[in-house]
């Protein structure tokens, strides 16, 4: 798409952003697999825009959030900030946005992580930067970005990972915990891996997934779901 004359008219009619920078854009778009070089051989994809857009994005939620909780503390506002520019956040929001249909991508790559949704608005942020400053850019992130898909007063409930928030009661209430993970012996390929929690010798909980991360994440999510009685929550 990003190499496309729709391009331009799906920027406007999709995003509501209008540009003469078009060469800027397209990049933002264009995947690496698409190996793309300029005259000087260099690499034209949306990896350097995705790193300005990630510190901008950073900055530009603190800034909201300093002004929006003017009694809030540093460790509240941090945890705030990390909840908006969460990679699971940004992928959901990116997703909802539409950026894949806009992107160049090899029609031999064919796997996609669901990261390419977050990586897309970054990169985004960090051409609309470029090609419009800091206030535009701000003004875009804030009006179509954060407000349709935020809801600031669901932040607090929302998690960011089960299992730390279950390491960190296991502490508080001095229960011992046992997070168990080794490689998964299983015929599906797409499952590699097992965790089993523990509390004390009990085993309260096990999970499957195709990563260390992802199955102690399922597993650590059913033990606090089973931990309930025992008011495991968000605020402790």
């Amino acid at each position: 798409m990003a190499t496309s004359g729709n391009f331009f008219i799906q920027l406007q009619k999709k995003l509501n952003i209008r540009t003469r920078n078009k060469e800027l854009y397209k990049k933002a778009f264009t995947h690496s697999s698409v190996n793309l070089k300029d005259k000087e051989g260099n690499t034209i994809n949306f990896e350097r825009l995705e790193f300005l857009g990630d510190a901008l994005l950073s900055t530009i939620v603190a800034e909201y959030l300093f002004n929006f909780h003017p009694e809030a503390k540093e460790g509240e506002l941090t945890k705030l900030r990390a909840k908006i520019v969460s990679r699971s956040q940004l992928n959901s929001i990116g997703k909802q946005m539409g950026l894949f249909e806009l992107a160049d991508i090899s029609s031999h790559h064919k796997t996609f992580g669901e990261n390419i949704h977050g990586n897309l608005i970054e990169s985004l942020i960090g051409a609309l930067f470029i090609d419009k400053g800091y206030n535009k850019t701000k003004d875009y992130v804030l009006k179509y970005m954060l407000d349709p898909y935020i809801d600031m007063d669901e932040l607090d409930n929302m998690v960011l990972s089960y299992k730390s928030l279950l390491i960190e009661w296991s502490q508080k209430q001095k229960q011992e915990l046992e997070i168990r993970t080794e490689n998964d012996g299983g015929l599906d390929p797409n499952i590699n891996y097992t965790c089993q929690i523990y509390l004390g010798k009990k085993l309260i909980s096990k999970a499957r997934g195709l990563s260390k991360k992802k199955a102690e994440e399922k597993a650590a999510k059913i033990a606090v779901s089973v931990l309930k009685p025992y008011k495991i929550n968000r605020d402790e």
